[in-house]
């Protein structure tokens, strides 16, 4: 026979609290309950305190463009336009892209450039380009062509491979990617101690990427190109630590959602429902209980596999990640449970066999809502958590 939970404690009826619902009234007494609220508000603590959460951005600093920064300021006026963009490498972190992009100076910006011997292109540099042995990086024109008021336009033209360091895999499949392309003043006489020289964008701004700017496996999310003032992490054996202008342009590209769910997420969710509607097979059906969980370990095994092939080494992990560490603690926990649950039926009396059975099955059933309860904490943490915070 199976025991009641007892009476009810006297206290939730000072407070009317017994009006509700007895069954809220039982739940003071799980411990359990109140030992996965312990653990969640653990792990949210611990998410807000984490060293490193935040992004340090001490050494790039945004420029606000105003008309009292051009008075105050020698400024270039810098425009892009990207027309391909081909051969994402993610193992690498590499990506090749053909465009031009121009400047715009004024003539106390030339003075400074003839009195430095500096040409248009030792002014700027692509900052992020890399296997310069393998591109083009030129001046589309001998000279520069002389504007309206002293101004003096510069046209260039790029075909090179390109490196990003910030690439984050942390909700993949459903990342996104920005590739950015860094444009910077390469002099030292442009530095903030000299003539600290301001890189502003063009107004108004055309398209940053052309019609050929697609790329496989991804959908175009938008492009910006904005101003940045970026602190050197070394002094170069002079006495400061200059600080240069820059212009980066950012292009986002997006996963498809279906793509990725019909990839990856759709069979990770197929192999944890079989898991989890195991308990829902007879607690005296020990032999077919303890097949599934051995099974599907060896299933998310290989997928764990499969979807690491395609992604270079990580020090932290995805979104994909934490559900199969997940999956793999429920299927481990689960495949413990049924050898309890097979071994406590096998050696229980047969007239005691019936009240052992719905005490299993009343374990499983909590084993399940545990079980679901714990994905989406997973995949709720995994999606909000900070930038610096790894296990």
């Amino acid at each position: 026979m199976v025991q009641s939970d007892g009476p009810l404690p006297e206290w939730p009826k000072r407070f009317g609290i017994h009006r509700i619902s007895p069954s809220l009234i039982r739940c003071v007494r799980w411990r359990w309950v109140w030992g996965i609220a312990l653990v969640l508000g653990l792990i949210g603590l611990i998410s807000l305190l984490a060293p490193g959460a935040r992004r340090d951005a001490s050494n790039l600093q945004p420029v606000v463009v105003s008309e009292q920064l051009v008075l105050e300021h020698p400024t270039i006026s810098c425009g892009i336009h990207v027309d391909k963009v081909y051969e994402l490498n993610l193992n690498s972190r590499t990506f090749t892209a053909d465009g031009h992009f121009w400047l715009v100076w004024p003539a106390a910006v030339q003075e400074l450039m003839t009195a430095n011997a500096t040409t248009p292109l030792d002014m700027v540099q692509m900052l992020n380009r890399i296997e310069t042995w393998n591109s083009t990086f030129e001046v589309a024109t001998s000279s520069p062509v002389a504007l309206s008021g002293g101004r003096h336009y510069q046209l260039y033209t790029f075909s090179s491979r390109f490196y990003d360091d910030s690439i984050s895999f942390r909700r993949d499949p459903f990342d996104s990617l920005s590739l950015p392309i860094i444009l910077q003043a390469s002099q030292p006489w442009m530095a903030n101690k000299y003539a600290d020289i301001r890189m502003i964008p063009e107004r108004p701004m055309g398209a940053l990427v052309g019609e050929s700017g697609d790329l496989s496996g991804y959908e175009r999310g938008g492009a910006s190109f904005m101003p940045y003032l970026s602190r050197a992490t070394t002094r170069f054996g002079g006495w400061f630590q200059p600080v240069m202008a820059q212009m980066r342009l950012e292009m986002v590209y997006r996963t498809n959602v279906w793509s990725a769910l019909i990839n990856w997420v759709l069979p990770l969710v197929i192999v944890n429902s079989i898991v989890l509607m195991a308990p829902s097979v007879a607690g005296s059906l020990g032999d077919v209980r303890l097949a599934i969980p051995s099974t599907a370990l060896l299933t998310l095994i290989f997928l764990q596999q499969s979807y690491h092939s395609s992604l270079p080494r990580l020090h932290y992990s995805t979104l994909l990640d934490d559900l199969f560490a997940c999956s793999y603690l429920v299927a481990m926990t689960l495949f413990a449970l049924f050898v309890w649950g097979a071994n406590l039926y096998s050696a229980t009396p047969e007239e005691q066999k019936m009240v052992v059975m719905k005490r299993i099955n009343r374990l499983d059933r909590r084993f399940q809502l545990c079980s679901l309860l714990a994905f989406a904490l997973v995949a709720a943490f995994s999606w909000w958590r900070p930038l610096g915070f790894t296990f």
